[in-house]
């Protein structure tokens, strides 16, 4: 377990010292003279990048990728550590293009913020947190070898310097495997245009609309799209006329490289959804389209749930992680749980649980096992809000919010428990 944020960076590391001016206030007949002390505020020595998954956006609309309830909870552990500021960029990436593609533009954008950072600062420590296939990306730029070029320097020129500073690696729901909803009819529609999956399409994309229309995250996030709609239409052709990513996805695909740079920490956040317990009252079940999409990506229906050479290690490792550290290991809000014994095909309504693993064989890369669904985790997850009936009498309301609706009771504790792991494992990497 990642050493307790505050406990450890206050024993094993002192804060930067920051500088003093000393000055004279003004003489007056009435009052001594006295000096005035002011602090100039230390310098961030670090900065944390999030990258977003498979569409790839920072901003949509008006909705940002990652919730800005994700920023805050990060910079307030991480300030509260080091005792310094310490920027938190949300990272824009290529949306369905190819692993290869998106690492390309990954090293540009994150080069490009990271130099208008230094220019205002000074040199950063870099610290990369992935969401889906975000984290992907960020473990493929630690990889000795980049894809589809003999060098990274054929990729970019700052990529040297670049992957030198990175210190920390956090994947959160990251398909390392592969993930087998890429074998399904719906998806192959979306890549190849197989119109014998139509039918398939429609019903799901029926129980989509049926589960979201009270939603009210989704219902502002249209009227925002159409306010915007020459910016929206633009970022759906981009979407819908690529799907490279889905090949580069597959279920077979082997997560661990042969070599990487020995100076990053790399640790994976697993989720998994939930269901509620029996006679639970305070969480809802999961809806009719979060139902029909776990079913899809677990992937018995389509063959490929146990597919891929480190599967069943993977699924080996998380039973004996829960067997023997679920107390510190497992987020879940008390009134859900999970199967008894999770399988290859349990998932948190996208990947599998078991795929989110890079090595199975590196006992330090787990850092947390979710319950929660794929976008509870990076902020958009059901809450309770105050809402005034006619009588302008309040009072607290659970609402929807969020693409899914799994039935894990993710909510605010689970939420700023997650980022506060997350924030004691990049902490960590600098006192460790």
């Amino acid at each position: 377990m990642e050493h307790d944020v505050v406990r450890e960076a206050r024993r094993e590391r002192k804060a930067p010292k920051q500088e003093r001016t000393i000055t004279e206030a003004p003489e007056s007949k009435a009052a001594p003279k006295r000096r005035v002390v002011t602090r100039k505020p230390a310098l961030p020595e670090h900065a944390v990048f999030l990258v977003p998954g498979l569409l790839g956006f920072e901003n949509f609309a008006s909705f940002g990728y990652f919730a800005d309830r994700v920023v805050a909870a990060l910079r307030t552990g991480l300030e509260q550590a080091w005792g310094q500021p310490v920027p938190v960029v949300a990272l824009p990436i290529q949306p369905t293009a190819s692993l290869r593609e998106r690492q390309r533009r990954l090293v540009r954008a994150l080069a490009d913020r990271l130099h208008a950072l230094e220019h205002e600062y000074q040199p950063l420590s870099v610290h990369l947190i992935g969401h889906s296939t975000g984290g992907v990306d960020c473990n493929l730029l630690t990889h000795d070898a980049p894809l589809g070029a003999a060098s990274w320097d054929e990729v970019d020129p700052r990529a040297r310097a670049l992957r030198a500073r990175i210190r920390t690696v956090v994947s959160i729901g990251s398909p390392h495997q592969g993930a087998c909803i890429t074998r399904d009819p719906v998806v192959r529609l979306l890549q190849h245009r197989d119109l014998r999956a139509v039918p398939d399409f429609v019903k799901l994309f029926g129980s989509f609309l049926g589960s979201s229309a009270r939603d009210v995250e989704l219902g502002d996030f249209l009227f925002s799209a159409g306010r915007e709609a020459v910016k929206s239409v633009a970022f759906l052709r981009s979407v819908l006329s690529r799907w490279e990513l889905i090949d580069d996805l597959q279920p077979s695909r082997l997560g661990a490289a042969a070599t990487q740079l020995p100076q990053v920490r790399r640790r994976s956040f697993v989720t998994v959804a939930g269901r509620p317990r029996p006679g639970s009252s305070t969480v809802q079940p999961p809806d009719a389209f979060f139902r029909a999409l776990s079913e899809r990506a677990a992937g018995w229906t389509n063959g490929s749930a146990e597919e891929g050479p480190a599967l069943q290690a993977s699924v080996a490792r998380l039973r004996q992680a829960l067997a023997e550290s679920a107390d510190e290991l497992l987020i879940k809000a008390q009134a859900t749980e999970l199967p008894a014994e999770i399988d290859a095909g349990h998932n948190d309504g996208v990947v599998n649980a078991a795929r989110q693993l890079i090595d199975p064989s590196d006992r330090d890369e787990l850092a947390g096992i979710v319950v929660a669904d794929h976008f509870d985790v990076v902020g958009y997850y059901d809450r309770r809000m105050w809402t005034a009936d006619a009588d302008g009498h309040e009072r607290p309301t659970q609402v929807l919010s969020g693409l899914l609706h799994s039935g894990s009771g993710f909510r605010d504790a689970e939420f700023f428990e997650l980022y506060r792991r997350v924030a004691n494992t990049i902490a960590a990497s600098d006192v460790a």
